[in-house]
C-alpha cells in the first residue's frame, strides 16, 4: 500500500511538471503572476512539456525530410530529448527562441536563446544577499539604469561537433512581485559566437543589446482566476 501511495505521489508531482504547476501551487500557495516580453520577429515562447517537445521533433522530421536528410533526424532528436531533460532538471518554466517558421517576419538573426526560471534563496530569507554577492563578485549592474533588474554575464568556451564556441551566458534577476523578494524571475539568455568573433564584434554587441531590450519589455500579469 505505502509503495502505491509513493507512485500515485510520484505520478501527480510528474503531472504537475508537465502543466507547469509549481510544488507552492500543489500545497495551496498563490499562484505567481505570468509575466510576457515582446519578443524578437520570429521568436516564440514555449512551455518545456512533452506536447512542445513533439511538435518541435515534428518541425525537425520536416526540414530534414524536405531537405532530403533524414538520416540526420535521429541525430537531431537526440539532442532534443536531452536539452527538454536539462531543462526540466534546471526546473524552466518557459523559454524563448527563434522558432516561428512563418515567412515574411523579417525573422531577427540572434544565434541565441532565453530560459526562465525562478530563483529562490535557500533558507527561504530574502534574495537580497544574493543580489549583493552579483554586485560585488559578478559585476552585476542594473538593466538600463532600472533597479528593478540586475544584469551580470559570463563566458565560456564549449565543444559542438568537435569545433570550439565561445558562449556568452547573461543573467536577469528581478524579484516576483508579492513574494517579499524571496523568489526571483530569471532570465538566462546564452548566445554563441566562433572564436575567431571577438565579445567587442559590432554585430555581437548588437545581438546581447537587442536581448537586452526584448528582457526590459517584461510586464507582470495578474493570475488567472
Amino acid at each position: 500500500m505505502r509503495s502505491l501511495s509513493v507512485r500515485k505521489r510520484a505520478a501527480r508531482f510528474e503531472m504537475s511538471v508537465e502543466s507547469g504547476s509549481s510544488l507552492r501551487e500543489m500545497l495551496g500557495a498563490a499562484k505567481d503572476p505570468d509575466f510576457s516580453l515582446k519578443l524578437l520577429p520570429g521568436w516564440e515562447r514555449h512551455t518545456p512539456n512533452s506536447a512542445d517537445r513533439a511538435a518541435i521533433d515534428e518541425a525537425l522530421r520536416r526540414r530534414m525530410m524536405a531537405a532530403n536528410r533524414p538520416d540526420l533526424h535521429a541525430a537531431l532528436k537526440v539532442h532534443l530529448d536531452q536539452t527538454f531533460r536539462s531543462m526540466q532538471e534546471q526546473g524552466v518554466i518557459a523559454y524563448f527562441a527563434a522558432t516561428s517558421e512563418a515567412e515574411g517576419e523579417g525573422r531577427a538573426y540572434v544565434p541565441g536563446s532565453i530560459v526562465a526560471t525562478i530563483r529562490r534563496s535557500p533558507a527561504g530569507e530574502s534574495l537580497d544577499a544574493y543580489v549583493a554577492d552579483a554586485i560585488r563578485n559578478l559585476g552585476a549592474t542594473p538593466l538600463f539604469q532600472d533597479k528593478r533588474f540586475i544584469r551580470f554575464e559570463r563566458e565560456s568556451t564549449k565543444t559542438v561537433e568537435g569545433e570550439p564556441v565561445e558562449v556568452s551566458t547573461i543573467c536577469y534577476i528581478t524579484p516576483v512581485p508579492g513574494s517579499n523578494r524571496r523568489r526571483g524571475l530569471q532570465l538566462t539568455a546564452s548566445l554563441a559566437r566562433p572564436p575567431e568573433m571577438k565579445a567587442t564584434d559590432e554585430m555581437f554587441v548588437g545581438w546581447k543589446m537587442a536581448l537586452d531590450v526584448c528582457v526590459s519589455t517584461l510586464r507582470w500579469e495578474r493570475p488567472a482566476g
